[in-house]
């Protein structure tokens, strides 16, 4: 799940232009792109410099802020696109096909998180100042504002875990990819593509190896007594072995996501052709990701030996499967078993191997660029989903509270109850009615208002 990716108010142009509705990210910050060229409300790129003369004043004063710019609509809407993808695996839709399957909710799991971890990168990559990135002290204020945002996150995500829901609450997790990817937010987005591409192959094998390890006894101990002395694992019971290695979101297979957004959030984002390319490239990486995975399982003999090999019972102990064949067909929870390197070569949601990772993430590199190249007609048409993507924090926060007060039917027999009755409906139609309403009254939301003025404001005084 459902995993979250800039300060002033988006300014204006001394020219009289349309204004259109002011999209902020989850965060609650603008989104900015190039320090050149802005965008116009219709998409094209124009110059805000004003070349003139400096006088002997402006020669000797300090530099002048970047010119404001205008936000990336399809950054949000993509970000929408995420949050509602998680809640259609939280909750379904209310529907099913005669078999009791649901194509969709089929399509989106595993990869609307993976789109949401991307987008987080992007937004740390936009947060530090986007293809420009921010220079000297500036640069280290960003890199605090990341650091504390994933503090924040961290008592939040607990919370919210604590309430022991059938989500698998991503925020908490969001803490530990803030913290590790803040080493590679000053660095050239090339270094952190191959950074991405490197941990991407060497992180599942290397989960594979220390959780078997784990499981035959020589890190049983370690282990043990890293959770009896880790104060989350006494509050939620998941700790930072979980947020690291064997967790629903552990960070040695999904830090690839999140920096991977990183490095596309350094791209020129206002530029149609790398917009054109994301797109290429994405869809180019998923076809290799479960075209590979394919070939491995059916024409190599990946699923015949899997299923020949492990029994019910040893499926009921990592997912709670009847039979190998059901694991094969649904993905799991975070990781693979570790009885037999073959699950490295599968692709299902959740499963963290290699090519799940290239398959999930080129779909949400695809997701991104498409959005990116409609942003023009998703700058209207798209605004309910950019709230909701604007919102996401908020968003994500409350479908997991009304989650929890349908578990516990608190509002059964009351005036409510209908929304828990209906509960995939009330989170659709509310979650864009919603944030659609708070953001053309209010604008920022209600939790992204305080992750901003405290990561800002304490950002600022760190020396």
């Amino acid at each position: 799940m459902t995993a979250t990716r800039p300060d002033p108010a988006i300014g204006h142009n001394r020219s009289p232009r349309p204004q259109t509705p002011a999209i902020r990210s989850s965060s609650g910050d603008p989104q900015r792109v190039s320090n050149s060229t802005s965008t116009s409300p219709q998409g094209e790129a124009r110059d805000d410099s004003a070349p003139r003369p400096a006088t002997a004043t402006e020669r000797t004063a300090a530099p002048a802020p970047p010119a404001r710019r205008n936000r990336l609509v399809g950054v949000d809407v993509a970000r929408g696109l995420a949050v509602l993808g998680m809640f259609v695996v939280h909750v379904g839709l209310g529907w099913s096909l005669g078999n009791g399957t649901n194509p969709l909710t089929d399509l989106v799991s595993g990869r609307s998180a993976a789109l949401f971890a991307l987008l987080a990168g992007v937004s740390i990559a936009l947060l530090s100042g986007g293809s420009a990135p921010a220079p000297g002290r500036a640069m280290g204020v960003a890199l605090w504002r990341v650091v504390i945002r994933g503090l924040i996150m961290l008592p939040v995500g607990v919370g919210l875990t604590m309430l022991d829901t059938p989500v698998s609450v991503i925020l908490a997790y969001y803490a530990a990819f803030f913290v590790l990817a803040v080493p590679f937010i000053d660095e050239r987005w090339k270094v952190v593509a191959g950074t991405a591409a490197a941990l991407a192959a060497a992180g599942p094998v290397a989960s594979f190896w220390l959780r078997g390890m784990i499981d035959d006894g020589a890190l049983t101990r370690p282990v043990a007594l890293i959770n009896a002395y880790d104060p989350l694992v006494a509050l939620s019971g998941s700790g930072l072995v979980d947020l690291l290695l064997t967790g629903s979101y552990p960070a040695a297979t999904w830090l690839p996501f999140v920096l991977a957004g990183l490095a596309i959030g350094r791209l020129d984002l206002t530029s149609m052709r790398v917009r054109a390319w994301l797109t290429a490239a994405g869809a180019a990486l998923a076809a290799l990701g479960y075209g590979l995975s394919w070939i491995a399982m059916n024409l190599m003999g990946g699923r015949q030996r899997l299923e020949a090999t492990y029994s019910a019972e040893a499926m009921a102990d990592h997912g709670g499967y009847s039979s190998t064949a059901q694991a094969l067909e649904h993905g799991f929870s975070g990781t693979v078993p570790v009885n037999d390197w073959v699950w490295l070569l599968t692709a299902l949601p959740h499963s963290g191997t290699p090519l799940e990772i290239a398959g999930a993430g080129g779909v949400a590199i695809t997701v991104l660029g498409l959005c990116l190249l409609a942003e023009r007609a998703l700058r209207w048409i798209g605004y309910p989903l950019a709230a909701v993507g604007a919102l996401a924090l908020t968003v994500y926060v409350g479908h997991v509270l009304l989650i929890w007060v349908a578990e516990n039917d608190l509002w059964q027999g009351t005036v409510l109850q209908w929304a828990t009755d209906y509960l995939a409906l009330t989170l659709l139609i509310g979650c864009l009615a919603g944030a659609s309403a708070w953001r053309l009254t209010v604008g920022r939301g209600p939790l992204e208002w305080p992750l901003h003025i405290v990561s800002s404001w304490a950002a600022k005084r760190i020396p």
